[in-house]
C-alpha cells in the first residue's frame, strides 16, 4: 500500500500543494489517518499545524481524553483508526484529481463532495464498530462540534435546523474566517504554544457568539440537541498531521 509521504512525493501532488491552503471546522471541526499507516498517532506536538482547507489525517477521536469520552477500548479504537486510514488515502486519491482550473465556486463545491464522501463512508466503519447506543449517540455528538462550522453544510443539519440561503452564506464566511485565523495559530502552536492557545481559546468564544447571532433560538435548540453535552476540543486535536486542498490561492 502506497503511504502518503508516497503520493506527496508524485510532482503533480507537490505541484498542486504548493498552490493551496484552507481548513474546515468550528467549535469543535474534518480531519485525519497516520502518514505512516500507524494505528498509534504520533504526539501532537510533533506534527505540522494546520493550513486553509485541510482535513486532518490524523482522527479528530485520538486524544486521551476524547477516547475516554466515547469509552472506546484498544480494539475499538484501532479498528475505527485503520478504517480512517483507508478513508483518509481514498481521500488524497481523490483529492490529486480535482482539477486546480476549477473556479472558486466549483473548488469550494468539489472539496465539499469529497468530505462529504469521506464521512459518509467513515460512518459506516464506526456503526460497525461502536455498536452500543451510548457511544454512538456519544460520538455522533461529538463529531457535530468538533465539525464546527463545515457541519452546517451537511445535508443533515441544513434539513434539521432549516438554515435559509442567508444563512449558511454567513456560516460559510465565519468558516473561510476561522480557516485563515487557524492557519496562523498552526505554525504559532509549535513555537509559542502559551499564546496559541490563548488566542484558539479567543476564537472558540467568538465561534459561540457568531453562531448565536445567525441562528434562531429554535435553531440553536436543535442544535443542541444533536451536539449534546458540549465538550472542549484542546488545540491538539486540530493542529495535527494535514493536507491542503488544491486550488486555494
Amino acid at each position: 500500500m502506497r503511504t502518503i509521504i508516497d503520493q506527496l512525493r508524485r510532482p503533480n501532488v507537490i505541484s498542486n500543494l504548493l498552490r493551496t491552503s484552507t481548513l474546515a471546522v468550528v467549535v469543535g471541526a474534518v480531519v485525519f489517518g497516520q502518514a505512516q499507516a500507524q494505528t498509534k498517532t504520533p504526539p501532537a506536538s510533533t506534527q505540522p499545524g494546520p493550513t486553509p482547507g485541510m482535513m486532518n489525517q490524523t482522527p479528530w477521536f485520538s486524544s486521551p481524553q476524547i477516547r475516554q469520552q466515547l469509552k472506546i477500548n484498544e480494539e475499538q479504537f484501532n479498528n475505527l483508526n485503520n478504517a480512517y486510514r483507508k478513508g483518509w488515502e481514498n481521500y488524497v486519491s481523490n483529492l490529486n484529481k480535482v482539477d486546480p482550473t476549477l473556479s472558486e465556486s466549483q473548488r469550494q463545491a468539489r472539496m465539499n463532495e469529497l468530505q462529504q464522501n469521506f464521512n459518509k463512508d467513515f460512518s459506516a466503519a464506526w456503526q460497525q464498530v461502536l455498536t452500543d447506543p451510548t457511544q454512538r449517540q456519544r460520538y455522533e455528538q461529538l463529531f457535530w462540534q468538533y465539525r464546527g462550522y463545515t457541519a452546517f453544510s451537511d445535508p443533515t443539519v441544513m434539513e434539521r435546523l432549516k438554515l435559509t440561503p442567508e444563512q449558511r452564506a454567513r456560516l460559510n464566511q465565519f468558516q473561510q474566517d476561522w480557516s485563515m485565523q487557524m492557519s496562523k495559530l498552526g505554525p504559532m502552536y509549535q513555537t509559542n504554544r502559551d499564546m496559541a492557545i490563548k488566542q484558539f481559546n479567543t476564537l472558540q468564544t467568538q465561534n459561540i457568539e457568531r453562531l448565536n447571532s445567525v441562528l434562531t433560538p429554535e435553531q440553536r435548540t436543535a442544535w443542541q440537541q444533536m451536539t449534546g453535552t458540549p465538550y472542549t476540543f484542546a488545540p491538539d486535536v486540530y493542529f495535527g498531521t494535514s493536507i491542503t486542498s488544491p486550488g486555494v490561492k
